[in-house]
């Protein structure tokens, strides 16, 4: 039924990259939905992964948490918590022109489940299906007012006269583990304004340059928009996103 929660993220070099902050996402995810949390255990889940995860190699991580398999109804009454580890070679893909569509696919308006990032992605599914039917890469996702929120699989920040801004997740979309990095600590220490806002298509069709973050591909200037009335917006590459990123870099090695 989607009812447990879940985090994808980067080993490099025999390094999990942030690894406490996705441990943390995904304690509060639990606590949000009221299932036992286990961090301990996952600790020792992680130690026994140690002697695969080789240094000079990378791998994508994907710890999942869920409370428990029943078969009828939605009661959670005699269930157990299930934890499921998986992990495979990753060799990174580089786009140099990150192009991003709008999706039709809108996200859900709910307080309750939005930041965390419970098991129940079949919005995403069906985005992301969507991109790839096109000729994008990645797709923008709104909510129910027309506002901007993330992309499918990534959150999202524009650049204006030289200060971030992102959408607040307040009613829907993902706290993203790479989004609050560069929030509470990488952005303000570089001296960069910062604002959470909201975002509509105007606002960012405006924007002098887009930047997506996830936690395994990491941050990604957009470089081609195409809005959902047909409008083309070319960006080029921005110093201050440029600047950004190899500060990220720096900070996961």
């Amino acid at each position: 039924f989607g009812d447990g929660v879940f985090e994808t993220l980067l080993v490099q070099n025999g390094k999990l990259v942030l690894l406490d902050r996705h441990l943390q996402r995904l304690s509060q995810g639990l606590h949000r939905l009221s299932i036992p949390c286990v961090r301990d255990q996952l600790g020792h889940d992680l130690q026994l992964l140690e002697p695969f995860i080789r240094e000079g190699d990378n791998f994508i991580l994907k710890i999942v948490v869920s409370r428990g398999s029943t078969v009828f109804g939605y009661s959670s009454d005699q269930v157990s918590v299930n934890r499921l580890l998986l992990l495979q070679p990753y060799t990174a893909k580089r786009i140099n022109a990150l192009r991003l569509m709008v999706c039709e696919t809108r996200l859900s308006m709910q307080p309750l489940l939005a930041g965390i990032k419970h098991c129940n992605r079949l919005e995403q599914v069906l985005a992301r299906r969507e991109v790839d039917d096109s000729d994008y890469d990645e797709g923008l996702m709104l909510d129910q007012k027309d506002r901007v929120v993330e992309a499918t699989a990534a959150n999202l920040f524009i650049v204006e006269s030289d200060q971030f801004i992102t959408a607040p997740i307040v009613d829907a979309g993902v706290i993203g583990v790479v989004r609050e990095f560069l929030i509470e600590g990488l952005i303000p220490q570089l001296g960069f304004p910062l604002h959470k806002e909201p975002i509509d298509l105007a606002r960012l069709e405006a924007a002098d340059a887009c930047l997506l973050t996830n936690s395994v591909q990491g941050l990604r200037q957009v470089t081609t928009f195409q809005s959902r009335s047909g409008v083309v917006c070319q960006w080029p590459k921005n110093t201050l996103l440029m600047q950004l990123q190899q500060a990220y870099q720096v900070a996961i090695q």
